[in-house]
């Protein structure tokens, strides 16, 4: 039992300091440090139930049987952006860009100290429309502690949603300069499950922490003198997110499993507003 039960725990804390990687990633200390803990905490709840639950009836064997379970799934996402949580991500650099690509000074000259900046709220981006949502793939590894809670980590990566920005305020007599945008998502969990049902067909619900990775692309597509004058951007920022979700195991046989799923993903911080709905369908498998 003992022995067990330090698989399990062992099994928990990997799940847990995996994503602490997101910190080479980016800026991601504070994400990485609660992935951690969420990990750490639910690897203790899983080893508790597991050894409080070891002679239980039915633990051993059946559809609800305790153990290692890996999957892969296909995903659609929609979105559920704010116009504010997109302008803010692509803002910075690329408003720079467009006041250099039309020779506006960022500050006076010569140069004062502090520095005194020239018509700083002169160029404005408004976010347009996501006119093509996304698809990607969703992977996952957890551990079924008892026929009714497991605990996973839960890997999601979009590839784009398709949009487009506009230029809203510039300079007298010029052309507003449009852009197309891309926004990649990756995403990583660390879920807590819990299983309504223990037979061959098992509904589910899950409520999962972790970080989200969002990055975006803007190109000019503009006409006119200046086409393709203005830089192509990209914008990267990771923060903390949650997942809430629901689903379906269908179980084939003992060891295989076809599952559909939908969950909400909402990010904090600065990608607060960037939430998007997950559909995914796939297979797991139950060792």
């Amino acid at each position: 039992m003992l022995k067990k039960a330090a698989v399990v725990g062992i099994a928990g804390l990997a799940l847990g300091t995996a994503p602490a990687a997101a910190d080479s990633i980016n800026d991601g200390a504070a994400v990485a440090l609660t992935m951690v803990g969420s990990g750490g905490l639910m690897a203790i709840g899983c080893t508790a139930v597991a050894l409080l639950t070891e002679e239980d009836e039915g633990t051993q064997e059946g559809y609800g049987r305790r153990g290692f379970y890996a999957g892969f799934s296909a995903s659609y996402a929609r979105e559920n952006f704010s116009d504010s949580a997109v302008e803010d991500l692509v803002y910075g650099q690329l408003l720079d860009n467009l006041r250099i690509l039309r020779g506006t000074p960022l500050e006076s000259d010569p140069p004062t100290d502090p520095p005194t900046i020239i018509d700083p709220g002169l160029y404005t981006i408004a976010f347009d429309e996501i006119e093509d949502d996304a698809f990607g793939f969703a992977g996952r590894v957890g551990y079924r502690c008892h026929p009714r809670v497991s605990a996973e980590l839960q890997f999601e990566w979009l590839e784009t949603f398709q949009g487009g920005l506009l230029e809203t305020s510039m300079p007298m007599n010029d052309t507003p300069r449009r852009f197309d945008l891309e926004l990649e998502s990756l995403v990583m969990t660390v879920n807590a499950k819990g299983h309504l049902l223990t037979g061959r067909y098992q509904p589910f619900a899950l409520l999962g922490v972790g970080f989200m990775r969002a990055e975006s692309k803007s190109r000019d597509v503009s006409g006119g003198l200046l086409a393709g004058f203005a830089p192509q951007q990209s914008d990267r920022e990771v923060e903390l997110a949650l997942r809430f979700g629901a689903g379906l195991d269908l179980y084939v046989t003992e060891h295989w499993v076809t599952t559909a799923e939908g969950s909400y993903v909402m990010p904090m911080g600065k990608l607060d507003g960037l939430d998007y709905y997950q559909f995914g369908l796939g297979i797991q498998y139950r060792f």
